[in-house]
């Protein structure tokens, strides 16, 4: 769907119970459409080709970009939050049908030999393995059309994992960063809970309109307004924070 300008959300099924129950494990893929040269676009955590249960991520990633008039094919850069295959294993079958680039933060390469072959053993295909074109380090990326995004290097849930921020638009594309309540796991190899409390605070400075998460979990994935994002800072603070 299209939520603003050039920028569009694509969330994988889990807001409620009965979906939570029904689909298997993958992530919200985000598009900006257009920013790159030839009209090309930007993928940020393309998701799975498979998931655990056997569901076409990637031909329902495809299909809803379809409604919106986008094409796979038209894919430029592929960009992943983290290593971990519900973000990023789809990034090589994109690539074959692309010739997109695909990169991810600096300080993921051992997450990304680990957490390969764990999804090669798991989903018995090679499509969820991965292999970066570059490596992000924070800073910012500049864009066709004007638009400057802020890669932050914000570890915790895995050691290079960033995120993305589009200042014109206070728009925050965080992986597995924070949820609507919540927070990345960090007992995966990796994982820190400190460095995780750390991002978090970081980030939690940051004027944010548009919050963009890496999973619903039962809760919506986007969380909208200037309020409501700092609430959702102040509720992991007090309830999440101490158990980490």
């Amino acid at each position: 769907m299209r939520l603003l300008n050039d920028l569009y959300a694509y969330l994988w099924p889990g807001l409620s119970m009965a979906e939570m129950q029904r689909y298997g494990n993958n992530s919200n893929s985000y598009v900006i459409a257009g920013a790159l040269a030839g009209g090309k676009h930007v993928v940020i955590d393309p998701g799975q080709v498979t998931n655990e249960a056997r569901q076409p991520c990637l031909e329902r990633l495809i299909g809803e970009m379809a409604k919106d008039g986008l094409k796979i094919e038209d894919a430029g850069l592929i960009i992943s939050t983290h290593a971990h295959p519900d973000h990023c294993g789809a990034s090589q079958a994109i690539k074959k049908l692309s010739n997109a680039l695909v990169t991810i933060g600096k300080g993921e390469e051992q997450s990304i030999i680990m957490f390969s072959q764990m999804a090669r053993q798991l989903l018995g295909t090679r499509d969820q393995g991965f292999e970066a074109d570059f490596y992000l380090e924070e800073g910012d990326l500049k864009l066709n059309g004007g638009i400057t995004l802020q890669v932050l290097s914000t570890p915790g849930h895995s050691p290079g994992h960033i995120s993305i921020y589009w200042p014109a638009l206070k728009v925050f594309i965080g992986g597995d960063l924070v949820f609507h309540g919540s927070t990345g796991r960090v007992d995966l190899p990796g994982g820190s809970a400190d460095l995780l409390k750390q991002s978090i605070e970081r980030v939690s400075k940051l004027d944010i309109e548009y919050l963009l998460t890496g999973h619903q979990y039962g809760a919506p994935g986007i969380i909208h307004g200037a309020a409501q994002v700092m609430r959702n800072f102040d509720s992991v603070r007090r309830n999440v924070f101490p158990y980490l």
